[in-house]
């Protein structure tokens, strides 16, 4: 593999720029050396602002990967497999092995076609109708199931890679990963209360949930019920009476009880009994069923025991019910191939 020469200012930038397209997000130099901890490549990356520094091109390739998956962009990092190298060990010795070779053939031979014809039609999106019909007439239904896998891997490596202008979505421009833990009031390009891209930050940053913005915190609750199915109405952020997100259930009237009632805590101390007390009786105030203490900790002993021995309606999301929210809401892989 060859080398990559970066002059002075130019690795640091290379990378927020291409991160910033790719994910979505918009990393000052200090937030990518700080996502990059653990590694190499921070003191390299401060060197590259001073002196040109050489790296081998699947150095990069390999920080590129590291870095978009530590901001959320992958749940997993990503390995560079554009080949299709897992899928031959996957099937390797089984009873898919020789089809999976024909798949794999088959695939070698029109793919140069298909890029063609995209070419042609001015679309820059390639139609793998043809390889999966294909694939189905000559093998069948196992056919058809390694072809969409193998279509998968290219699919995930073109949006991936940091030479490749595909992405997963065309984001309308990067926000900056810093307004998630200062605060923003600019409208989210996709999700109604929370941009989707500070929530798959956060699923793979669950330690930073209690750093990240008291508002922005109200937003991620509301979200996750809006997506739920429910009618949302998040509240102002201050003078709001102890409650910040009201729930409706679907097909409720504006004029009904809210279904439930909810109090956000962003914290690292435990939430104390206090709350609690507070939060029920707003939920009699307001004829709720029930209040909701959604938290980055959890609840108190004594929160729990007032609970329990006054009977009151309150449940609770602690920190890692949280995390499964988190798991429910972040983005799921597209299957869009670009040429």
């Amino acid at each position: 593999m060859g080398s990559i020469f970066f002059h002075p200012e130019v690795l640091a930038d290379t990378l927020s720029e291409t991160v910033g397209y790719k994910a979505g997000l918009a990393l000052s130099l200090v937030e990518v050396c700080d996502h990059l901890s653990g590694t190499k490549y921070p003191d390299l990356i401060r060197a590259s602002e001073d002196r040109v520094v050489r790296l081998r091109s699947e150095e990069y390739d390999e920080l590129f990967y590291k870095l978009l998956h530590r901001v959320g962009h992958t749940k997993t990092e990503y390995n560079g497999d554009i080949y299709g190298i897992g899928l031959y060990h996957k099937y390797k010795g089984t009873r898919l092995a020789k089809v999976h070779e024909h798949v794999t053939e088959l695939f070698t031979a029109m793919l140069p076609g298909l890029a063609d014809e995209a070419e042609r039609n001015g679309t820059k999106l390639i139609d793998p109708t043809p390889f999966l019909r294909t694939s189905f007439e000559k093998y069948g239904k196992n056919g058809l199931k390694l072809a969409m896998e193998r279509i998968d891997v290219l699919a995930r490596g073109l949006n991936l890679s940091p030479h490749s202008g595909a992405r997963f979505i065309e984001w309308a421009n990067p926000i900056q990963l810093r307004a998630l833990f200062s605060g923003t009031n600019s409208a989210p390009q996709v999700g109604a209360f929370i941009d989707q891209r500070f929530i798959d930050y956060l699923e793979v940053n669950r330690t930073k949930l209690s750093k990240m913005h008291w508002r922005k915190f109200e937003e991620l609750t509301a979200e996750f019920f809006a997506r739920e199915g429910y009618r949302v109405q998040l509240g102002p952020g201050s003078n709001d009476d102890g409650v910040d997100v009201r729930v409706w259930k679907p097909g409720d009237r504006e004029t009904d009880h809210p279904h439930c009632l909810i109090q956000c805590k962003r914290q690292k101390d435990k939430v104390e009994r206090v709350v609690v007390k507070g939060l029920s009786a707003d939920v009699q105030f307001e004829g709720a069923e029930y209040g909701l203490i959604v938290t980055t900790s959890e609840l108190s002993i004594g929160a729990r025991q007032t609970i329990a021995a006054r009977g009151y309606p309150i449940r609770e999301v602690d920190r890692e019910a949280l995390g499964n929210w988190l798991e429910k809401l972040r983005t799921p892989g597209t299957g869009i191939v670009r040429v």
